[in-house]
């Protein structure tokens, strides 16, 4: 998970009196690793940055709420996770009834949030890299939200089960059963081991 900044908590007190500088300074710290939970929460890029934006627009108006009984970031994972979620019902509500979200007309489901330049390797390599990165978002798209959301928390954003329990407001236990269940679905959909467990207790 993305370290906090070292005037955190001096900045979340100022942004609770209304002081948009402060606001900021948190919105530049999180927007990329909040961006990247919600695209993998979505599945688009545009969907997502639409998201992303209302998760920090969310949390400005209702930052006074926030008691520091957990860490900012992990309170900014809870409201990402818990937009993203509506989003998806959203679409799938407008997808039954006929609608088409316009982001659906310009799809990028299939690109990596990010796409460092300089030396990689070689083309054959990041052909099977990237056919094996797909699958595994693919993989995880496809998983019920509750396990989707535990598996990129855990796996990719490296949130340990404490963090995930108060970002999803449930038990460790309860943390631990949705993981091994979306590992098992994800190993049977991709018939091979994808996901290690190597991450903090």
């Amino acid at each position: 998970m993305l370290e906090p900044l070292p005037d955190e908590a001096e900045l979340v007190k100022r942004c609770a009196k209304g002081d948009t500088e402060a606001f900021g300074r948190l919105v530049t710290h999180y927007e990329d690793a909040i961006f990247n939970l919600v695209f993998r929460m979505v599945g688009n890029r545009e969907d997502a940055r639409d998201v992303t934006q209302e998760v920090f627009i969310r949390a400005f108006r209702s930052i006074g709420l926030f008691e520091g009984r957990s860490r900012f970031g992990t309170w900014l994972y809870s409201i990402a996770v818990n937009q993203s979620i509506t989003e998806r019902r959203r679409r799938a509500l407008a997808s039954r009834t006929g609608e088409v979200p316009m982001s659906a007309l310009a799809r990028d489901d299939g690109e990596a949030a990010y796409d460092p330049a300089g030396e990689g390797p070689a083309p054959s390599d990041r052909l099977d890299s990237e056919e094996t990165r797909r699958a595994v978002e693919e993989a995880i798209a496809e998983l019920p939200e509750e396990h989707r959301a535990v598996v990129v928390l855990r796996d990719i954003h490296g949130l340990d089960y404490r963090g995930i329990s108060e970002a999803l407001r449930c038990s460790r236990g309860t943390v631990k059963s949705r993981l091994h269940r979306a590992r098992a679905e994800l190993k049977r959909k991709l018939g091979r081991t994808i996901m290690k467990d190597q991450g903090p207790k």
